[in-house]
């Protein structure tokens, strides 16, 4: 037997929000038909009607799962540089805390209605909970070193965990952690290995103005914090360009490429990156912007190049919770020039093709099984979320 599920509004995300719309599905959730019955809807038998807007399930394009159990343990608003030193003293815990803390992000992730993650993983503590879960995970398996004579032995262990995710039939991809973090010999490896496929590829991005200044002339907060942590800096060779027009071109152009968190993207930096890439998607981590620099980036310049813009929560170290829709109204509060829609896009759709899963999630189209997310608590007159705006997960 089919389900029709109604509210005040449905987005479809591929098309235009349907005024007291219908999504019909079949048993399994894959939906059937879309209907806009106009002023008809209690004419249609069996119709369940919410409060609200109904929404595809979330895409969070960037997470770290594994640093579920550094909930509430970094201090916040120290700046980058600071929250890296801090991690590195906090990181290590026993395997049966961290597996827990992975365990209860998974399960709230599923309650706050994210349907897929995009995730960072150093390790494979989190393959268990993946493969087990209704969440579909692609793992960005993060390498970094910054010595070349490293370089060799940190890839190998990459694609160690990377056969073990294959093994368990989870998607994965090997990716530079930082552009300040990698070697030119790591980077050579990781090019190499993309070559082989598809897979979409992402990199941690100017997520600080030190990591400018870096490239720019070797100085800045990060590399004094990482050289007083020990970090040999001695093969590093200062560019005088930005972080991102110094690393990219160590980039396969074809592979779709996630650059998350553009704290400090300028004009110039997404006009390199469209030039070079493909394709390229901009992942917003707001919450976890102001928890570490307490601000936020230029995200109404992305909105005015027709960026494709995508949303993440990052980690529990570095947030308050993981919570797509919480990240959206921050959004939402800081930039109310930008359309609910495209918003709405941002965590659904464009999320979905940078992970190659539009054809299975993202928007509601016949043939789909995007999972249904009821948003209550909307401010219909301006079309925008509000500070109590909650989500539930119908389907």
């Amino acid at each position: 037997m089919s389900r029709k599920i109604s509210a005040h509004y449905v987005f479809p995300i591929s098309s235009e929000p349907i005024k007291n719309g219908i999504i019909e599905l079949d048993e399994s959730g894959v939906i059937i038909n879309i209907i806009n019955p106009g002023k008809e809807i209690k004419e249609i038998a069996g119709v369940e009607f919410y409060s609200g807007i109904l929404v595809p399930g979330f895409v969070n394009a960037h997470c770290h799962i594994e640093l579920s159990h550094l909930k509430g343990v970094v201090v916040e608003k120290t700046g980058l540089h600071n929250f890296i030193t801090q991690i590195s003293r906090v990181r290590i815990a026993d395997e049966e805390t961290i597996l827990k803390a992975i365990n209860k992000a998974d399960l709230e992730m599923k309650k706050n209605g994210i349907v897929a993650v995009g995730d960072i993983s150093n390790k494979n503590h989190s393959i268990e909970i993946k493969k087990d879960s209704t969440i579909h995970y692609h793992t960005f398996i993060e390498l970094f070193s910054l010595n070349p004579d490293k370089a060799k032995t940190v890839f190998e262990s990459g694609k160690k965990l990377e056969k073990e995710l294959r093994n368990n039939d989870l998607s994965c991809s090997i990716v530079p952690h930082t552009p300040y973090s990698v070697s030119k010999k790591l980077f050579q490896y990781i090019f190499n290995n993309a070559t082989k496929n598809t897979n979409p590829v992402s990199m941690h991005n100017q997520e600080s103005v030190s990591e400018n200044e870096l490239f720019i002339n070797k100085t800045g907060s990060i590399f004094r914090s990482l050289s007083n942590m020990g970090v040999d800096f001695s093969h590093f060779k200062p560019t005088g360009k930005n972080s991102l027009e110094s690393v990219i071109r160590n980039f396969k152009k074809e592979n779709k490429c996630l650059l998350v968190h553009n704290t400090f993207s300028c004009a110039h930096d997404i006009a390199i990156a469209n030039e070079y890439f493909d394709e390229v998607y901009w992942v917003f981590c707001s919450n976890a912007n102001l928890y570490i620099e307490n601000r936020l980036p230029d995200i109404p310049l992305f909105h005015k190049l027709k960026q494709k813009c995508t949303i993440g929560t990052d980690s529990l170290a570095s947030n308050h919770q993981l919570s797509v829709l919480d990240e959206l109204k921050t959004i939402q509060a800081n930039f109310p020039q930008i359309p609910l829609t495209e918003i709405l896009k941002w965590a659904t759709l464009n999320g979905a093709e940078a992970l190659n899963l539009s054809d299975k999630i993202g928007s509601f189209e016949i043939g789909k099984k995007p999972g249904i997310n009821l948003i209550s608590h909307i401010n219909f007159e301006k079309m925008q979320l509000k500070p109590e705006s909650k989500v539930k997960v119908l389907v």
